[in-house]
């Protein structure tokens, strides 16, 4: 069952106005400042309204206001693992793949603004709501959900543009002056401010909640928080003590058993979840499958938004845990989709997969084919020979209001974390084995050879979490951190073109029309702060080289 605790649930509730001092009557239809912060129940209804501004990432496109990884340009599009089927108007395409931005034409126009307008959301709740005279027990957890999200928003901003501002009060022009223009902290400033943030929060945090609350802050989610960014910072230590805490909490967390059914609504809040977005159909719903479906349904239609690339498909392994290159015994090339990792068939559609109620064809020479092969990227079909199939719903009728959440954090992800770190800070010991091939295990997978040396293991834990987080945004800022990005992009993004010859398939592996992405290693690990922050502040300086 879908709760909605977060979302809309008193019109107006969280405006504070203004009121005629001449008249002593409280407004009917909305809270005073007074009345807002006078009990836990009303300033709940605040934090709410900060929750209803969750997103699992940046907005990329003009075309939805939901964010970037529900919408027809998501984060994975501006990596090497997907491209975009539609071209015109789509920012990975024209701006990113093009290197077509900067700081009068930045990609994620809105991010910066909507970000801090949250957190001074989050400042004005702190700052309100630690004097109020209610019970410190039901106080402290409210605080600390506010220093949670604040958190959140701090680094989402982190991720794109470095170093930040660091602000932890409302700032009110007409009262301060010039005093609120703040001058960029440094990235380990901001580092060392969320991991004290995300610690002193989780104290004050339950390790578990209830069915009705589910999607509220818990421990597990300010760690993972804090646990990613001490990956992201390189602090490898740190990142693999925090991501054990969730490991070794008693919060019942684990892997779900079945891969493609974990992020499917019937399953959502399962024990794999540790922070998602909460949606619900017609109320705050999105329109995901109709964006991500391949162009032809059998129930409608879809954008074709997002196209797994050729060099995500050449990294799912074989059921004997090599791959093609790697001269898997399983592979054959007359049938290269067969005797793969699980995970393959449940977040990619390829040519000859049944789905919804038919089957996709992605090859040339079906007649009346919308789904095939246009490489060129000229004619509105599939760009590289494959579609999304991960998150998308079955039973879900493209461009009909989903209720489907979006995973921020679930528990493979800390242990790929915890694996990572670990390897980082003292090689591959048992721990980093145990952590990979239980998610392997899951996928169907042998466990990894004994005896890797830090960079054998430090490969193949890339490629497991290149694989396992396949399109749930996580790939653009692994290949900025781990600075790949400069080898990843200098080679075209490939497809698979498939034709019939004398009867029998014949697999081309061929350029994918428009994917090969622009990118400046001196500039572009970072994204240019918007030239309208720079405008009204003087003392936020540019990002290298823009």
């Amino acid at each position: 069952m879908k709760y909605l605790h977060l979302i809309y649930i008193v019109a107006g509730a969280c405006f504070i106005t203004a009121c005629d001092k001449n008249l002593n009557i409280d407004p009917t239809d909305q809270l005073t400042d007074a009345a807002i912060w006078s009990s836990p129940a009303n300033a709940g209804l605040f934090l709410n309204d900060i929750y209803n501004n969750v997103n699992p990432g940046p907005q990329s496109t003009v075309f939805t206001n939901y964010p970037s990884e529900i919408s027809n340009d998501p984060l994975d599009n501006f990596s090497d693992n997907s491209i975009s089927g539609p071209l015109s108007g789509i920012p990975s395409y024209e701006n990113f793949a093009q290197g077509s931005y900067g700081p009068s034409a930045p990609i994620f126009t809105p991010h910066w603004k909507n970000m801090y307008a949250n957190i001074r959301k989050c400042n004005l709740f702190i700052k309100n709501v630690t004097p109020a005279e209610f019970d410190d027990a039901q106080k402290k957890p409210l605080l600390a959900q506010a220093r949670f999200l604040r958190a959140y928003f701090y680094k989402s901003l982190m991720d794109i543009y470095g170093g930040v501002p660091l602000i932890t009060i409302p700032l009110n022009q007409a009262e301060q002056g010039d005093d609120i223009f703040y001058a960029r902290n440094t990235y380990e400033e901001c580092v060392a401010f969320i991991q004290k943030e995300c610690e002193e929060a989780a104290a004050d945090l339950p390790l578990k909640v209830k069915p009705q609350e589910a999607g509220r802050a818990t421990k597990g989610a300010a760690w993972a928080l804090k646990g990613e960014l001490e990956l992201y910072a390189g602090k490898w230590q740190d990142a693999a003590a925090t991501n054990l805490k969730i490991m070794t909490a008693d919060a019942g967390y684990d892997l779900f058993p079945d891969y493609e059914a974990l992020f499917l609504p019937a399953n959502e809040n399962n024990v794999e979840v540790i922070f998602d977005v909460q949606y619900a159909a017609n109320i705050r719903g999105h329109i995901r499958e109709k964006y991500w479906n391949p162009v032809r349904v059998s129930d409608g239609t879809g954008w074709g938004a997002v196209n797994p690339t050729q060099d995500l498909v050449d990294d799912y392994e074989f059921l004997d845990g090599k791959t093609e290159a790697e001269g898997s015994a399983a592979f054959d090339p007359a049938n290269p989709y067969a005797n793969r990792d699980k995970r393959f068939a449940a977040s990619i559609i390829y040519d000859g997969a049944k789905w919804k109620n038919g089957t996709i064809f992605t090859r040339l020479g079906v007649p009346n084919n919308n789904n095939e092969l246009d490489a060129s990227g000229a004619g509105g079909k599939g760009r590289t020979g494959y579609f999304m199939k991960k998150m998308l719903d079955p039973a879900q009728v493209p461009g009909i209001s989903s209720g489907a959440n979006a995973i921020v954090w679930r528990y493979a992800e800390v242990l790929l974390n915890y694996a990572e770190a670990q390897n980082e800070a003292a090689g591959p010991d048992i721990t980093v084995y145990n952590a990979m091939n239980k998610i392997r295990k899951r996928a169907g997978l042998p466990d990894l050879p004994a005896g890797l040396d830090q960079a054998g293991m430090r490969a193949r834990i890339r490629r497991e979490r290149r694989v396992e987080l396949a399109f749930e945004g996580k790939r653009l800022f692994d290949l900025w951190r781990w600075r790949t990005a400069e080898q990843v992009f200098s080679k075209p993004l490939r497809a698979m073109k498939i034709t019939s010859v004398a009867g029998q398939l014949v697999y081309e592996k061929v350029n994918a029309g428009g994917g090969k992405i622009a990118f400046d290693p001196a500039k572009n690990y970072l994204m240019p702060i918007p030239q309208s922050v720079i405008a009204q502040n003087d003392k936020i300086v540019q990002n290298p080289n823009y």
